[in-house]
């Protein structure tokens, strides 16, 4: 949570910007990474995500403008304010930062009250494990859900890159039909309906982990298990907004009286978490402060009745409105996906002894994702 120093300069700004922490490339200027530091990121950490966003060819350093460069392995806060990337020093020299290709998964923002039954399993499921809010802890009084959703942690309408990338090797649910993973409660939780769209913006995630320093940021996820690890499971947001409303520092709740084949995957997190750096920390983020800031994409306004005209030339007929389109439309039609999926699923069935007489579209093996770095130290 918000400190209370922090509280006291918002408390006198007329604006709140999107970020407090800028990163420039020291051969042309151009900002390259940030976010907003509402407290407790340390330096190893954002540079753990600087790492995961840029590709710098040289050995180098985090210097605040005009200051000496700081300790990469530092556990000490990362203050707001502006920096450069050179090389080491001595030589201090200006480094070319090329940003990685990678790039956020888009989400589906319209709200879908049209459930199949397998939507009604998941929501029951979840609702009954939380009994609250995950995010700020807030309970559900007298088994009244206004207010509060059953949130997905991978986006229904990426279902492809699900298969094509095997995430379904992180359910160890038993309660969810075959072909149907993403819809375990593993791949859920509850929380508040700000917070949810919180998540869904990638500006909030939640990091199961806790490291001083992984220097091998091209571990897999499968690779992951044999770190050790200790469950912490901090929230993060990336994003400048009221400390009051911010979730930031808080703990993501688990029900300690669950079977840990029944919370939420700790996977699933981490690459909800990856998601987030991708959005709001690399380039100038999401949505930059200033003049030159790009157009967002505004649910109130391009999803509002009227808003959604292709041929007006609004926002949807630009390349981000064409992929989100394609998000909104996949998320309504998942379910019809996935029946059709169970049912191929036990088409291919054995006869007698149940097993998969052919391997199914989407079964490639225990790989990680093809986008699935996980976020060092964080």
């Amino acid at each position: 949570m918000s400190s209370p120093l922090l509280l006291s300069a918002f408390a006198v700004m007329a604006e709140i910007h999107r970020r407090n922490v800028h990163v420039f490339n020291s051969s042309n200027g151009a900002e390259v990474a940030g976010f907003f530091q509402h407290g407790g990121v340390s330096i190893s950490t954002f540079i753990g995500w600087i790492n995961q966003v840029c590709h710098i060819p040289a050995e180098w350093a985090l210097y605040p403008c005009n200051g000496a460069a700081l300790d990469s392995g530092s556990s000490d806060e990362l203050q707001p304010g502006r920096y450069v990337i050179r090389t080491l020093p001595p030589e201090s020299a200006p480094v070319k930062v090329y940003l990685t290709t990678d790039a956020p998964r888009t989400r589906a923002y319209s709200v879908n009250h049209t459930h199949t039954p397998h939507d009604t399993d998941f929501v029951t499921r979840v609702r009954a494990r939380d009994a609250r809010c995950c995010i700020t802890g807030y309970l559900v009084a007298g088994g009244d859900h206004t207010g509060f959703d059953a949130a997905h942690i991978f986006p229904l309408s990426e279902m492809d890159t699900w298969k094509e990338s095997n995430y379904k090797r992180f359910i160890e649910d038993d309660g969810v039909a075959p072909g149907l993973e993403i819809n375990s409660i593993q791949q859920g939780f509850l929380c508040s309906t700000t917070e949810h769209c919180m998540f869904n913006d990638y500006s909030i995630g939640v990091n199961p982990d806790v490291r001083n320093l992984i220097r091998n940021l091209e571990i897999s996820y499968h690779d992951t298990q044999s770190i050790p690890l200790q469950d912490n499971y901090r929230i993060y947001d990336f994003v400048g907004r009221d400390p009051r409303r911010s979730p930031h520092g808080r703990t993501f709740y688990r029900n300690p009286d669950e079977q840990q084949r029944y919370l939420p995957s700790a996977d699933l997190l981490r690459d909800h978490l990856r998601q987030c750096v991708l959005r709001h920390v690399k380039g100038a983020g999401e949505s930059g402060d200033g003049d030159g800031a790009e157009r967002r994409f505004d649910p109130d306004i391009d999803l509002r009745a009227g808003g959604f005209d292709l041929a007006a030339g609004s926002w949807w007929a630009g390349s981000e409105g064409k992929r989100q389109l394609e998000a909104e439309l996949a998320g309504r039609l998942w379910g019809a996906v996935a029946v059709q999926s169970q049912s191929q699923s036990q088409s291919g069935r054995g006869e007698n002894d149940g097993t998969t007489a052919t391997a199914r579209e989407g079964d490639v093996g225990d790989v990680p994702p093809a986008d699935g770095t996980v976020p060092g130290d964080l």
